[in-house]
């Protein structure tokens, strides 16, 4: 359970980062750039499916999109790194 809510924290985190960034100074600027580089699963994958499912772009599905596939991503990272962890402990 630990691990589902540290991956939904970061990836409401990046999210809201992405958010702002957005906003603010553009996703091509150097910032912009980055926070897609940290979200790389979820921005491929939100942009494919809006481009080849959806054949339409939204704002708000995009970014539940990413969302929802960088969350699941977090949370496979965050239990291989616990049991690299474990694995090394025993």
């Amino acid at each position: 359970m630990r691990i589902v809510l540290w991956a939904l924290i970061l990836a409401v985190a990046w999210t809201a980062a992405l958010a702002s960034i957005a906003r603010s100074v553009g996703l091509h600027s150097t910032p912009g750039t980055w926070a897609g580089v940290f979200g790389l699963p979820g921005v491929v994958i939100a942009n494919w499916t809006e481009t080849y499912v959806l054949h339409r772009y939204n704002v708000y599905a995009g970014y539940t999109i990413m969302f929802l596939v960088n969350w699941i991503f977090y949370c496979s990272v965050i239990l291989g790194v616990v049991s690299v962890k474990r694995s090394l402990w025993n």
